[in-house]
């Protein structure tokens, strides 16, 4: 059988007017991690796309330092996850730049689960301030979701519509008609259920 190999496809950006390397390129480099794992390829991978990702966040609102943070991240998923990678679904610049996007979304929520945390006044007064931050910081993104459907249903409202939907505390109350102290309560005990389900995760 012939291996396949980035060095013997390669189409140096010499050869390519104004550094635009065709998206048939692309494919192959990422078709070459996937099946032989070249660190060639890769690095070819990685030239183009680094800067493009970084310059994608920075125009989605991240600062330069998280724009560089996430665009190493969605490398580093490219090079684990090449093998699901479908030629025949998408283009290369496409399912990367998709890969980019979910980051970034889970990014967000992570920053916005940390914000209303801390918004929780009863967490704030019995001092699990740090607790809570550290927690937060283990945060599987992927799992979260799983995590808060296992919340009982009025826990699960006050949550989704304070961490997913970004009502504050007075919206919520508003719009469930539930004193603000009930509305406080019950994200408490939904944090707490979240705090001991993530506190599994390394």
């Amino acid at each position: 059988a012939t291996t396949m190999t980035a060095q013997a496809v390669t189409i140096t950006y010499a050869e390519v007017p104004e550094n635009k390397t065709p998206p048939e390129q692309l494919a192959v480099w990422l078709a070459c991690v996937a099946t032989e794992r070249d660190r060639h390829a890769f690095e070819l991978l990685f030239e183009h796309f680094s800067p493009r990702l970084k310059s994608y966040m920075i125009r989605l609102g991240a600062d330069p330092v998280m724009a560089e943070d996430l665009a190493q991240e969605t490398m580093v998923k490219v090079w684990h996850k090449a093998s699901l990678y479908d030629r025949s679904k998408a283009g290369a610049s496409v399912w990367i730049f998709r890969i980019a996007r979910n980051l970034r979304i889970d990014k967000l929520r992570r920053q916005r689960f940390h914000e209303v945390e801390l918004d929780t006044e009863e967490v704030a007064r019995q001092g699990h301030f740090l607790e809570c931050a550290t927690t937060t910081e283990r945060l599987d993104a992927d799992r979260l979701p799983e995590l808060v459907q296992e919340l009982p249903a009025e826990q699960l409202e006050v949550v989704r519509l304070a961490f997913f939907e970004g009502l504050t505390h007075s919206e919520i109350c508003q719009q469930l008609e539930l004193p603000l102290g009930t509305v406080k309560s019950r994200l408490r005990l939904a944090f707490a259920k979240l705090r001991k389900a993530m506190g599994d995760i390394s």
